[in-house]
């Protein structure tokens, strides 16, 4: 197997069987199959080295989408002691969590009147908080994901790297 690389695109990677033949002269490259016929391909070829098949570094935008979909760690103390749990952080997530914090905000008292109510970590477990402690935890997500989503649509704060993805919270 040949292994080349477009110059002109060089995260591109064009693969020949030995049967074929690739010429590169004065910097322009032709391809020619097994029987001697002109194979479409760029002009532009180059051989790859072992660097160019590394899968590039994820751009910050892309660590920002893995981050979100990770979740955000949190743990409690005050009224309620949580070791470091895993809480997600994605689009579902933060859709359910806006609903509660919706009728809170409305209401004062979680949906259908309680005053506690679940919420599920990254394991499936489930972990019970009161308004306060519910209202502290759902801040703290919405902070993370707020910061990421700015990462994600262009960055415009110049931020050097992601949001701490552990956060502390006495409640």
């Amino acid at each position: 197997m040949q292994l080349f690389k477009d110059s002109a695109a060089p995260s591109k990677i064009y693969g020949y069987d030995d049967d074929v033949v690739v010429t590169i002269e004065n910097g322009v490259s032709t391809v020619q199959d097994a029987r001697g016929e002109k194979v479409s391909a760029p002009t532009t070829l180059v051989p790859a080295t072992e660097a160019d098949l590394e899968p590039p570094e994820p751009s910050l935008s892309e660590r920002a989408i893995l981050a979100m979909l990770a979740g955000l760690s949190i743990s409690l103390t005050g009224s309620i002691t949580i070791a470091e749990t895993t809480f997600p952080t994605d689009p579902d997530t933060q859709t359910k969590i806006a609903a509660v914090i919706t009728t809170l905000n409305a209401t004062g008292t979680f949906p259908g009147g309680g005053t506690s109510y679940p919420l599920k970590d990254t394991t499936g477990s489930w972990h019970t908080f009161t308004v306060d402690q519910y209202k502290a935890v759902a801040a703290a997500i919405a902070a993370y994901v707020a910061a990421l989503h700015l990462i994600i649509d262009g960055n415009p704060l110049n931020a050097a790297g992601l949001p701490d993805s552990t956060v502390a919270l006495t409640v």
